[in-house]
Formats: structure tokens, sequence, C-alpha cells
């Protein structure tokens, strides 16, 4: 269940991430400077998020269940930051996507892992 839950959570978090109120016109400009597409595969992009973030969860959810707020909120935070940022910008390197646009991603997963991981270690 708080895998599941968290899960969820991180939709919330990727919703409010992508407003416009926060980062959401910079995301799209940087993401799609001709507009976005017409058509988009939903299914598939929040299907496969959903299978993506819920394994995040389970794979942090085994790490820090249970051992306290603080450890929960160090791994996820240091996870995020030494794990998944490096992955996510070698990545972004090599598709030259702009500097921007690896901050605004970058920054969600860290958000998103942090307090994943602090909920998850008290849960």
């Amino acid at each position: 269940t708080p895998v599941f839950v968290m899960t969820l959570f991180s939709f919330a978090i990727g919703y409010a991430w992508h407003q416009p109120y926060l980062f959401g016109d910079l995301w799209k400009k940087e993401n799609y400077p001709a507009g976005m597409p017409e058509k988009m595969n939903n299914p598939l992009i929040f299907g496969g998020t959903a299978v993506f973030h819920f394994m995040l969860n389970a794979g942090l959810s085994a790490i820090v269940s249970g051992e306290g707020v603080w450890y929960g909120l160090s791994v996820g935070f240091l996870a995020s930051l030494f794990w998944v940022t490096p992955a996510i910008g070698g990545t972004y390197l090599f598709a030259n996507r702009s500097l921007k646009l690896f901050a605004v991603d970058a920054g969600m997963y860290v958000v998103m892992f942090s307090i994943s991981g602090l909920v998850l270690g008290i849960w």
C-alpha cells in the first residue's frame, strides 16, 4: 500500500511541477519549440510512467521502509542526486537537450525521491 500511495503521489508532484505557475511553460518551450504535438499516446505515456514510478517507489521502499524519517529523506535525496540525475544528464547530453530542461526534469526527481523516501521511511 505505501508504494501504491507514493506512486499516486508522484503523479501529483508531476502534475504540479508541470503547471504554468511552476515549470510547465518552460518545460513545454524546451521540449516542443514548434508547439505541442496534436496527437500523443496518452495511455502509453501515463501507463508507462505509472509502472516506472511504481518501480522506483518499490525499490526505495525496500531500502528505507521503517528506517525513520531522516534515513528515508537522506536515501531518497542521495539516490536522486547521485544515481538519477547523472543518468538523466547523460541521456540529455546525447539527445542534445537543453540545460534548462535537464534542470526542470532532474529537479522534479530530486523532489519526488526525497519526499517518497521521507514518507516510506516512516511508513
